[in-house]
């Protein structure tokens, strides 16, 4: 991963799609939560002994047995320090920034396609019992709509971009080095959440400079997570505002 391409300041927003806005909320939720806990962090080593208090209260119930609160008494240093969690924590907030940014695709392509139906032709038919449920032309296109973008996002980003490619004319990526950044992180993503963030052989293989990791886990910081928002958010503000005027999509402004 280039980390030099993650040090630049957020583009400035005035304009974008509804797509993008609703990333940009996703993003800004994550950053909100990550400061609420390092907030929270300094709060409770500011007020130690009521902090210990209200913890050990929490599992102060009948079934618990009594060596489960000698173990939280000795750990509570631990438990009461964000740094216990953050590897935890970061990679939640890593995969839901992941799963953020395909979704905007998604959603940008269904913007896309009211605007300008005919990007979905094909040679695909469909079966008369489904065009015969709906009521209108409007309809049926909303249908088909939703039926090959859901299809379509089954798929990864590769076929995202051949997509975009072929049926939009947009290039999504500009350069190899944003190509490779987001693989990456998309990988990482998926690692994360089918192999719990073990390193596996096959990921080393897609990434060489991994392979003496392999067996080891990746461990995420909130600062890292951070860095990748940001770069996520400059690379869709960029593409959106791409997208919006090529298909003329209606735009607002985010502040508002």
């Amino acid at each position: 991963m280039n980390e030099e391409n993650l040090k630049y300041p957020a583009k400035i927003i005035t304009k974008c799609t509804e797509s993008f806005e609703n990333f940009w909320q996703q993003i800004q939720r994550s950053e909100s939560l990550m400061s609420y806990l390092e907030v929270g962090n300094k709060l409770i080593t500011n007020y130690d002994d009521e902090a210990r208090k209200y913890y050990s209260s929490i599992y102060d119930h009948g079934y618990n047995p009594e060596i489960v609160k000698k173990s939280l008494n000795k750990n509570l240093d631990s438990l009461l320090n964000v740094k216990f969690y953050e590897i935890h924590l970061s990679s939640m907030i890593y995969v839901n920034s992941i799963d953020n940014f395909i979704t905007y695709f998604k959603d940008v392509l269904s913007e896309v396609v009211v605007a300008k139906p005919q990007v979905l032709k094909s040679q695909e038919s469909e079966k008369l019992d489904f065009i015969l449920e709906h009521k209108s032309m409007d309809d049926l296109i909303n249908s088909i709509a939703s039926k090959k973008i859901e299809e379509l996002f089954y798929k990864g980003i590769e076929d995202i971009e051949k997509f975009f490619q072929s049926r939009l004319g947009l290039n999504i990526f500009k350069n190899n080095v944003q190509r490779k950044n987001v693989n990456f992180y998309i990988k990482q993503r998926n690692l994360t959440v089918h192999n719990k963030r073990k390193i596996s052989k096959e990921f080393a293989k897609q990434f060489p400079e991994l392979e003496k990791d392999i067996g080891q886990y990746l461990n995420f910081e909130f600062g890292y997570v951070s860095k990748m928002n940001l770069t996520l958010f400059n690379f869709l503000a960029t593409l959106d505002e791409e997208i919006a005027q090529k298909f003329k999509l209606k735009t607002r402004n985010p502040h508002t």
